[in-house]
């Protein structure tokens, strides 16, 4: 192998031995995996309802639209855990239990880039049991203003959260 210089290739540092002509050819091979690449996240939608059947939900700084908990699991994490724990990153609750309604995937769940890259979500959706905080954090939260809304005064939700809630509502009493 032979070193190769910062102009012959940006994704290895590395290449076979060989002409101009084989770096070339690897450098096309690579960019295939590099550039317009689809990733799969597994995620945890967290439904927090209260007594009165409101749904809690957080505004984005970044756009505006209104979200429901939800977050990235993290290498080696359970999926509940994950749920427990956005659940206190994002609001500052806890609960007693995590009960699993459903797991969510497709083309509908998906995010794409300007680069050309996609992402594709799996969400496991939970319905977070026993809050055991009444007031919700707001020194812990990540994003914007968090607040209970009634279902039929729901504001412009992000794509995802949209569906996720609609799935939600169907397989729930709420609606």
């Amino acid at each position: 192998m032979r070193k190769v210089s910062e102009s012959d290739c940006i994704y290895s540092d590395y290449a076979f031995e060989g002409g101009d002509e084989e770096v070339t050819s690897a450098k096309k091979d690579m960019a295939q995996y590099v550039a317009n690449k689809a990733m799969i996240t597994v995620k945890a939608a967290i439904a927090v309802v209260n007594d009165q059947g409101h749904i809690l939900l957080q505004e984005r700084a970044d756009d505006g639209l209104w979200y429901m908990p939800l977050g990235v699991m993290k290498p080696g994490e359970m999926l509940e855990d994950t749920a427990y724990r956005e659940l206190w990153e994002e609001t500052g609750l806890t609960a007693e239990e995590m009960k699993f309604e459903r797991l969510l995937s497709g083309p509908e769940f998906k995010r794409e880039f300007p680069s050309g890259d996609e992402e594709y979500y799996v969400i496991g959706v939970f319905r977070a049991q026993g809050i055991l905080y009444s007031e919700l954090n707001y020194s812990s939260m990540q994003e914007g203003p968090m607040r209970f809304f009634a279902l039929n005064e729901i504001p412009k939700l992000s794509p995802v959260t949209a569906r996720v809630l609609s799935d939600y509502l169907e397989l729930t009493e709420l609606n």
